[in-house]
């Protein structure tokens, strides 16, 4: 309990040396309370909080002390969704948003925990090129492999690599990349479909949740792909309704049902996808279109449209992070 003690400490310091929470996130990372976060969801919850937290602390080098404790508190309360030794659990999802987040810790202070970052690294390299798609299987009982998710798990390898001198990111990344130009593009698009052996709904089809989370993981570690993606991205999917811009879910001209990866679709437009194109668009160096997303989604909360799952952690830590998302691209 140490982290989050020291946590207190800077929360309650002068306000130049404290990273700036939200009320709400600041009350969860005290009491380790969750919400209506969906338990799949939470460690998702917890690498965009740690995240938001290390940018600021980036930064701000006043802000690097408090930073760090925040990021600590993170995995504390990631490493508790689970059971048993965490290099143990079978789904790399889980696996990869912990190792965001020891990479997050990476970026403003020592390391967290330099063999559990080793141990899940080296876990997550080897399920990767073993799997014969080149993605490490996000759930150990599902067959499914989505381009999104190992977009992530790339990135953890990248930062790995980039705080540990080590070189772990490069076969996968050259595996997935050989999979995604075989079989993994919808050519009428120019985007990655959104699952790679073609068995979950809506796969041979790009999605907004997707590729709005792809753009902006994909930067760290190719960041010439993920900007000519962002381009066919922009061109496909922003759209606007009543002026206000948004990121369809899926393709003009395709409505789907709404699903625990996309939130609520309003005439076509995500709420993930909308979401996390916030961040995507900083990565890729889009402030306008960022900024313009984000004073859309306040305009929209303020209605009350979305409901609790607006409110949740995960919803709050994705804007959190979305804030101060540096620039990627070039």
């Amino acid at each position: 309990m140490r982290a989050l003690l020291v946590l207190a400490v800077f929360l309650s310091s002068a306000p130049d040396a404290s990273v700036d929470l939200p009320p709400g996130l600041s009350s969860f990372l005290e009491k380790g309370q969750w919400d209506g976060t969906p338990k799949a969801f939470r460690a998702i919850a917890l690498s965009h909080l740690a995240d938001g937290c290390a940018q600021q602390g980036e930064a701000e080098p006043l802000k690097r002390e408090s930073a760090q404790a925040c990021v600590k508190r993170t995995l504390e309360l990631a490493l508790a969704t689970q059971k048993g030794k965490p290099a143990a659990v079978p789904d790399a999802l889980w696996l990869t948003h912990v190792n965001l987040i020891l990479g997050a810790g990476d970026r403003v202070g020592p390391c967290l925990d330099e063999a559990l970052h080793e141990a899940l690294s080296r876990k997550l390299a080897a399920m990767s090129v073993h799997d014969g798609n080149a993605h490490a299987p996000s759930y150990a009982s599902l067959p499914l492999r989505w381009p999104a998710d190992q977009s992530a798990t790339l990135a953890s390898l990248g930062r790995f690599d980039a705080a540990h001198d080590a070189a772990l990111l490069a076969a996968p990344l050259s595996e997935w990349t050989r999979v995604i130009e075989k079989k993994g593009m919808n050519a009428k698009y120019g985007l990655p479909v959104s699952e790679v052996t073609g068995k979950g709904p809506g796969a041979v089809l790009p999605r907004g949740c997707a590729q709005s989370f792809i753009s902006r993981y994909l930067a760290e570690v190719d960041a010439a792909r993920s900007a000519e993606w962002w381009v066919a991205y922009r061109e496909g999917f922003l759209t606007r309704v009543a002026g206000l811009p948004g990121f369809r879910e899926w393709p003009r001209g395709v409505e789907r049902k709404a699903d625990a990866d996309s939130g609520p679709i309003l005439l076509g437009v995500g709420a993930a996808a909308s979401a996390f194109g916030i961040s995507a668009a900083r990565a890729q160096g889009d402030v306008a279109l960022a900024v313009q997303l984000e004073s859309a989604a306040d305009l929209v909360l303020s209605t009350g449209v979305g409901g609790a799952p607006a409110a949740t952690v995960l919803a709050q830590a994705i804007r959190f992070q979305a804030r101060t998302q540096p620039r990627l691209v070039p």
